[in-house]
């Protein structure tokens, strides 16, 4: 729980893209460090989920998964398949945790700091939701967009 915990309040996820997650989405730098993509970008937090892994009865689902396919990292009942993201999100209120409020928060503190544009490819939400997010935060991102056009991307 302390993962999908984790990535609701971290990066605003939706117990329904959380399940998704395989160990396909793990990944290792030339450093060593250990990332997890969201929406094909790299996001630290990969230490929790190993955590995750390497737990005995995890390691069991891991084993039953057919071998073609990744491996879950919120594995269902039946092996290959993922836990229901309603299932999760019930296992979340049972710990204390409200979905909604805490993925509000998420999503508002990281509108703050990112322009819609970057919160959009960040998280892979649609560019209207992330505007809208960044309006509720209140803040314009005029800077950016003059750092943009003073130095514009290669």
């Amino acid at each position: 729980m302390r993962v999908a915990a984790a990535l609701v309040l971290l990066y605003g996820q939706i117990p329904t893209r959380i399940v998704e997650l395989t160990t396909a989405h793990l990944s290792t730098d030339t450093r060593g460090d250990s990332f997890l993509r969201l929406h094909d970008r790299p996001v630290l937090l990969a230490t929790l989920i190993t955590e995750l892994i390497d737990r005995p009865g995890q390691r069991r689902s891991v084993a039953l998964a057919p071998s073609t396919a990744p491996a879950r990292l919120f594995p269902g009942r039946r092996p290959g398949s993922h836990l229901d993201p309603g299932r999760l999100a019930l296992l979340l209120r049972t710990a204390g945790f409200t979905v909604r409020s805490a993925r509000g928060a998420a999503l508002v503190a990281l509108a703050v700091d990112l322009p819609a544009p970057v919160l959009a490819d960040l998280l892979g939400i649609f560019i209207g939701a992330a505007t809208r997010w960044s309006a509720l935060a209140a803040r314009d991102h005029a800077d950016y967009l003059a750092a943009r056009t003073a130095h514009p991307p290669r």
